[in-house]
């Protein structure tokens, strides 16, 4: 079913092994395997095979969905870190994972993510947009614009900051910042200020298809991307957060996944 993997590892001991293993079996079967260490990334050999094994933790899995901009590339997640939201737990050593993989024997959910244009540059993301102040730990004032067939909304605050999540991205830094959870796989757009001077100034959630919300900041500021630092933006500079038919088309084992208790036990400091 898939003759060319690419292979993104966490490089410690455990996960080298475990892409060793996997990589073997693939070229025992006849596949092309091409190996990227996750801050060794590259873009066009990744985005040119038609399954991308992730074997780390969820920043790897942030970093590997963040080369996938424009691709049809299957993304199947092996947990091998700290994080593991976006990970199912798989039981099966890794010649059986290879074999089901390339029998067809698994179910694909599909990731929405959002679109982020500063000008003409657009981005795709998985989980989320931070616009901070770029003085840290002095507030200033943020304004949201929110377009959509029924809406037409304007929303001034002063706070740290404002953030803009997908639905996958409802249980990182969102979920930190007092926003909702949601199920992953629905196509919403989640809109939580970062601690508000405005008391009780609640989340806002929204279609992501047909909505489309412009930022901006009183100062400069930071805009942050899956948690990478990606730009500083000037006074009153605007970017445009939108839906994106970009999906990211995870493979899995298993039917359903226990997401709240995933998400809970992800967040567990001292086991």
């Amino acid at each position: 079913m898939f003759s060319k993997i690419a292979l993104i590892y966490k490089p410690t001991l455990k996960c080298i092994e475990i892409v060793k293993e996997l990589s073997n079996a693939f070229s025992a079967r006849g596949c092309e395997t091409l190996l990227f260490t996750v801050d060794d990334l590259l873009p066009a050999e990744v985005g040119n095979s038609q399954l991308v094994i992730v074997v780390g933790g969820d920043g790897t899995f942030l970093k590997a969905s963040s080369v996938l901009q424009e691709t049809s590339a299957f993304i199947l997640p092996v947990h091998c870190g700290r994080r593991g939201a976006f990970y199912e737990i798989i039981s099966k050593p890794p010649f059986e994972i290879v074999e089901e993989v390339l029998k067809g024997e698994f179910i694909v959910q599909y990731y929405p993510r959002l679109r982020a244009c500063r000008g003409s540059d657009c981005r795709v993301f998985v989980n989320e947009l931070a616009v901070t102040s770029i003085d840290q730990g002095k507030i200033t004032g943020f304004s949201l614009v929110i377009n959509t067939p029924g809406i037409s909304s304007r929303l001034e605050f002063e706070g740290d900051g404002v953030l803009i999540a997908s639905s996958p991205g409802s249980a990182a830094y969102n979920l930190s910042a007092g926003g909702p959870l949601v199920d992953a796989w629905n196509s919403l757009m989640i809109i939580t200020p970062l601690n508000p001077m405005q008391l009780n100034l609640p989340s806002i959630i929204l279609p992501s298809f047909s909505t489309r919300v412009r930022v901006s900041c009183r100062g400069f500021s930071s805009m942050f991307i899956d948690g990478e630092r990606t730009a500083t933006l000037t006074r009153g500079e605007e970017v445009i957060v939108m839906g994106s038919n970009s999906y990211l088309r995870v493979v899995r084992f298993k039917p359903r996944r226990d997401v709240v208790k995933n998400v809970i036990e992800s967040r567990t400091i001292f086991s």
